[in-house]
């Protein structure tokens, strides 16, 4: 779903789509079409909180689930400023031993393991702080006259205010499901035949495309029968 959303001279466009449903080929090309765009995802925001969450839990040993009460949320927001950093807008964390810009860290420290097995539990506790969070930040592009490309998940972009929506859908959903198995069995297929690969295949290209489809097909059979 792509929903452009006005603030003052802003323009967003929120997006809430399924993958698979071309999101990333609509914004690569309104990033083209669109004067002063940028690009805004709310699962940095997430992984920012997670982040902090994770850390406070560490430093004073207690539980996830502790470390997530409503008072210690609130001071984790505190942390998170949103503005100009280095000439552009980002994000900064500064508090609990961090001082990080988002942009730099997004792929990173964001994408840690630290972040990444905690962020369904955190998630689930701050969906009104990030929608705050994004409102405030939105309001601030706005008065910079920017476009911007926002995405997240549905349940939280339900609440982002807009009077345009739009929804990006696929005649057969099951293509989303082909697509997914699809990748997964390319996966799977590729990682099997490295290991199955020797030095005296390798001089000679690799494995051979009758492999590679017995391969895909074995792949496909074992996760039929899943």
């Amino acid at each position: 779903m792509f929903c452009p959303h006005h603030f003052s001279s802003c323009r967003t466009v929120r997006r809430c789509l399924l993958e698979g449903t071309g999101k990333g080929t609509t914004v690569a090309t309104l990033k083209q079409k669109l004067p002063q765009t940028t690009t805004w995802s709310n699962g940095n925001i997430f992984r920012s909180l997670t982040l902090l969450a994770a850390t406070y839990a560490e430093q004073n040993n207690v539980s996830l689930k502790d470390a997530c009460s409503p008072k210690l949320l609130a001071s984790y927001c505190k942390m998170l400023t949103f503005g100009k950093y280095n000439g552009k807008f980002d994000v900064k964390i500064d508090g609990l031993g961090y001082d990080l810009l988002v942009s730099e860290v997004a792929n990173t420290v964001l994408k840690g393991p630290k972040v990444g097995k905690n962020i369904p539990t955190v998630a689930g506790v701050t969906q009104g702080e990030v929608i705050n969070f994004v409102q405030s930040a939105l309001k601030i592009m706005a008065d910079d006259g920017m476009t911007v490309l926002l995405e997240g998940r549905e349940q939280t972009l339900n609440y982002i205010r807009t009077p345009h929506r739009f929804e990006l859908v696929l005649a057969d959903v099951n293509t989303i499901g082909m697509r997914r198995a699809a990748q997964r069995m390319g996966a799977t297929a590729l990682k099997e035949l490295e290991k199955e690969q020797t030095w005296y295949s390798g001089l000679f290209g690799g494995p051979s495309q009758k492999d590679i489809a017995s391969k895909l097909s074995k792949v496909l059979d074992d996760m039929s029968k899943e």
